[in-house]
């Protein structure tokens, strides 16, 4: 860089679920956080050199209040002293605030930040369409040239490694909002229920004793008991038979959730099929699961989307016939040929090649092999750091 700078924080006091905790401890931020209330006076404040000449908006969709008087701020500067606007976008279909993207692409002083490839491609389709609108002052706006790019956010977490090469599957996850619309978790029980039914043993469970009461643990067994966590918001009714198996975690703080989802095994997105997580909304869930060194089970589709963690030093791919809870089964038994007699799929097909290939790399990804993808991932982090920093 031709010179060194200066970082400026705005947002609400204090953080929520005492982030400020992460944020010393990871040596984010060490200066004054200021009000939003704050921005664009102090843009104004400084309009010459030593001014504010690059503006990160976290979550444009929520900051959009602001984005109209910072349009304003940009006009009264002269030339020589602009700054550029970077949207930082999580959902496409949010869209009240995109009817000022225009405007800020005649002047050719926006960017939009994504964190997941699929909303950064929505995006650029969205802007090659509309720049092609048969409305003259939409076409002049040049939208096809607003540069969109992808930054996941993954923080360095201090964690505990256990790289024993061979252990059971015994902590599963779901994070996230439990809203059933996203996240199919009346199916995921119902599937569960199914597999326990068949057989509870294979989960670590005896058979039921009646048809109100919950599963309860084999403690005969050697291996301790498959659990799920479900880490998120909201709430959501547990089947009475899954009560001593599934719980729910809500309300963390940051320092709890990162401990708690770093002692997980697996991570599972448990997407509803039509939701918009694969299209036109990003999920927080992959780089939370990458930040805690949990691999993420996924499909082809899913790696398509998230492309950032298509990677196996990230994931377990599952072929899309197999269902999560039949990869977790199959994951935690060491056992496809289950999964293949009881659906009838044939052992020379294409699902049963992938299935078996799942089962060939495992469930266990080492501290090391954890560590040098999110190496990688912080290297493309910086890449795109400098491409705004120098306005490429």
């Amino acid at each position: 860089m031709d010179r060194d700078g200066t970082v400026e924080v705005y947002a609400p006091q204090p953080f929520g679920f005492d982030f400020q905790t992460i944020v010393d401890g990871q040596q984010l931020y060490r200066g004054e956080v200021k009000s939003p209330d704050d921005l664009v006076g102090d843009i104004n404040a400084t309009m010459g050199d030593g001014g504010i000449d690059l503006v990160v908006l976290g979550t444009c969709e929520v900051e959009c209040p602001w984005i109209e008087a910072l349009l304003s701020a940009w006009d009264t500067r002269d030339e020589a002293h602009k700054f550029t606007l970077v949207c930082i976008v999580h959902n496409v279909n949010d869209d009240s605030w995109q009817r000022q993207i225009p405007e800020w692409s005649r002047r050719n002083a926006i960017r939009i930040l994504s964190i997941s490839d699929h909303v950064a491609a929505t995006f650029k389709r969205s802007f090659l369409i509309n720049a092609d609108s048969p409305d003259a002052a939409t076409r002049s706006a040049g939208l096809e040239y607003i540069p969109v790019d992808v930054h996941v956010p993954i923080l360095d977490i201090p964690l505990a490694v256990d790289d024993r090469p061979t252990r059971i599957l015994t902590n599963a996850v779901i994070q996230g909002s439990f809203n059933t619309d996203r996240r199919d978790y009346v199916e995921m029980f119902s599937e569960l229920k199914e597999s326990l039914a068949r057989d509870p043993k294979a989960w670590g469970y005896l058979p039921l004793e009646a048809e109100d009461a919950s599963y309860t643990v084999d403690t005969t067994l050697p291996d301790p008991e498959f659990r799920l966590y479900l880490i998120g918001s909201g709430y959501l009714e547990i089947p009475h038979e899954l009560k001593n198996m599934v719980f729910i975690r809500d309300g963390l703080n940051y320092s709890d959730f990162y401990e708690l989802m770093g002692s997980m095994d697996i991570c599972i997105p448990a997407f509803s099929p039509t939701n918009s997580y694969y299209d036109n909304q990003a999920s927080s869930t992959f780089a939370m699961a990458v930040e805690c060194d949990v691999p993420i089970l996924v499909t082809e589709r899913i790696k398509k989307a998230y492309a950032y963690v298509n990677d196996d030093r990230a994931v377990v791919t599952r072929p899309a016939a197999m269902r999560e809870i039949e990869a977790l089964r199959a994951l935690r038994t060491g056992d496809v040929n289950y999964f293949l007699h009881r659906t009838g799929t044939p052992f020379d097909s294409q699902t049963a090649r992938a299935a078996q290939a799942m089962m060939r790399k495992g469930w266990v990804r080492s501290g090391a092999e954890s560590r040098s993808f999110k190496e990688d991932a912080w290297r493309a982090n910086e890449r795109v750091v400098e491409r705004i920093l120098r306005d490429l």
